[in-house]
């Protein structure tokens, strides 16, 4: 068995307590001043793989409907220099 990605070590490191909710977590990352290391995105992709229900909505955005799974997205962003801000909210879809 070869070695576990980041993203792998920081999911299952990460306590389960509190996926139960319906909650949507967003994660908004931004390296500022620096481009973010291959390895980031590689680890992000694990990411999505391991966490159902989640997607890059776009470059500096992670959403999901896991905690586990933001805190781990939050953990990745760190560790390769991002500043990060999570949020817990609820999407809303307009009659518009």
């Amino acid at each position: 068995m070869g070695r576990k990605s980041l993203a792998e070590q920081y999911y299952e490191e990460t306590s389960e307590k509190g996926d139960a909710s319906d909650a949507t977590w967003i994660v908004f990352y931004d390296f500022r001043g620096v481009k973010p290391n291959p390895r980031f995105w590689k680890n992000v992709r694990r990411l999505i793989g391991l966490v159902g229900g989640s997607s890059m909505v776009q470059y500096s955005v992670f959403m999901t409907r896991s905690r586990r799974g933001a805190i781990t997205a939050v953990k990745l962003a760190r560790h390769y220099g991002a500043e990060v801000v999570a949020f817990r909210g609820e999407k809303i879809e307009f009659d518009v």
